[in-house]
């Protein structure tokens, strides 16, 4: 319940930017690690480096991102502006996330953030032991009885 409901929460977040969920995971792979070239981030995201190409193009136009020219393998960093305005629209979750957090104890919050440390460890596991065959396992047809 929580992941759809984390996941109902990504897909309203994008359609109010007029983004896609991949748009708005690449643009998250910025924001967390700075400033990446478009090489790494087909690699970090797990796309080629023409599908990262158009999501560039229209993160872009849509003036949150900026491609740095200064640099030779020409980095993407998010646009100040954009990184405000998303700061904006994810604050009401992250107050009342704060909000549900104090009714907890520090030790009790320990144990909740080692618990998901260890579940998003098992989600990348699992994802690299898919490899190439994620995107053909998960569009196959289901199993006939």
């Amino acid at each position: 319940g929580y992941l759809g409901a984390a996941s109902d929460f990504d897909e309203g977040l994008a359609k109010k930017l007029k983004l896609s969920r991949t748009d708005m995971r690449c643009l998250d792979l910025i924001g967390r690690h700075g400033p990446l070239t478009a090489g790494r981030l087909a690699q970090e995201a797990g796309l080629t480096t023409g599908a990262v190409t158009f999501i560039l193009d229209r993160l872009e136009a849509a003036g949150m991102v900026a491609r740095r020219r200064d640099t030779e393998a020409g980095a993407v960093e998010i646009v100040p502006e954009a990184a405000h305005r998303l700061q904006d629209l994810q604050r009401p979750v992250a107050e009342e996330m704060r909000r549900v957090s104090q009714h907890f104890a520090l030790d009790e919050l320990a144990v909740v953030r080692d618990y998901m440390r260890q579940a998003k460890e098992v989600f990348q596991r699992q994802m690299r032991g898919m490899g190439d065959d994620w995107g053909r396992t998960r569009d196959a047809e289901p199993p006939k009885d």
